[in-house]
């Protein structure tokens, strides 16, 4: 029966949920998935509210008859009773974080303060995705204890998602007319394995490294160091999901020599580190939601 969380109505759950939540929001389903070759999800009604993440890849999300592309760091929050599908990328397979939940008995908070919209914006950083692992381990575990902390993690991306939606693509005009910050970024994404100096960039662009890293903060919100380190995290999930490479192997093709500095650096950023990414998707794998079968 608790594998048909997602799918029963709010107030059926609860009772179902008494030994891990005592209060609203009840999280019916948290989980990573790899959908299988040629899989879809077919249009039905959800019943709950869905938070659904790209970890990578691309999705087309049917919300009402709307198609919403999902891609890498999207973060939405379909509604209650919205008729949802989902068709993954043929070409660009998909791997997303779902969480169902509801607010049982009480009135929901989330119309006033996200709106009608469904799109909340894009994890730039991946700095909510570590949050979400932890959210989906702590659900896993099945206690009050563990469960208190899994509503907490949901509150608080909720609450960071709100407030970091995006504005009228800021960023994006100002690189268009900063032809040399473009050139870093590019630079930086073509070149992440190898060690990349500051006095590099300065010699490229013929800019000093005070103006580069304000310039580049003011296009792209984050300094070149920042990105850098953005860039091989992505790849190091990426390699992870993708390969069957060992974590020093990961550490090594994403430019780090140093396996100790490139765990250190992963858990700071993300929370957790690139094992316990690996052990959430494996165990996500053996778990299908009955709103994906």
């Amino acid at each position: 029966m608790l594998d048909k969380l997602p799918v029963l109505s709010p107030e059926e759950t609860i009772p179902l949920l008494q030994h891990q939540f005592y209060y609203p929001p009840y999280i019916t389903l948290a989980h990573m998935y790899k959908p299988p070759a040629g899989w879809f999800m077919t249009e039905q009604e959800i019943m709950q509210y869905q938070l659904l993440y790209g970890v990578d890849g691309m999705a087309g999300n049917i919300i009402d008859g709307t198609t919403y592309e999902i891609k890498k760091g999207d973060i939405y929050i379909i509604p209650p009773h919205a008729i949802r599908s989902l068709q993954p990328s043929k070409s660009d397979p998909y791997v997303g974080v779902t969480i169902s939940f509801h607010f049982g008995l009480s009135e929901s908070p989330l119309k006033s303060i996200l709106g009608e919209d469904v799109y909340l914006g894009n994890d730039a950083d991946g700095s909510l995705l570590g949050k979400l692992i932890q959210l989906i381990q702590a659900v896993q575990q099945q206690t009050i204890a563990s469960g208190m902390l899994a509503q907490g993690l949901l509150l608080q991306i909720i609450y960071e998602s709100a407030n970091n939606r995006p504005l009228e693509e800021t960023a994006v005009l100002k690189t268009k007319n900063n032809a040399k910050m473009v050139q870093i970024c590019n630079y930086i994404k073509e070149n992440y394995s190898s060690m990349i100096r500051m006095d590099t960039l300065s010699d490229m662009t013929g800019l000093s490294r005070n103006y580069i890293i304000r310039q580049f903060r003011k296009c792209y919100g984050t300094t070149p160091s920042d990105y850098l380190a953005t860039i091989r995290i992505e790849k190091a999930k990426q390699l992870s999901i993708y390969t069957d490479l060992t974590i020093s192997e990961i550490a090594n093709q994403v430019g780090y020599a140093d396996l100790h500095s490139f765990s250190r650096m992963f858990k700071k950023r993300m929370g957790i580190s690139l094992s316990q990414f690996n052990a959430t998707l494996i165990s996500s794998l053996d778990i299908v939601s009955p709103l994906e079968e």
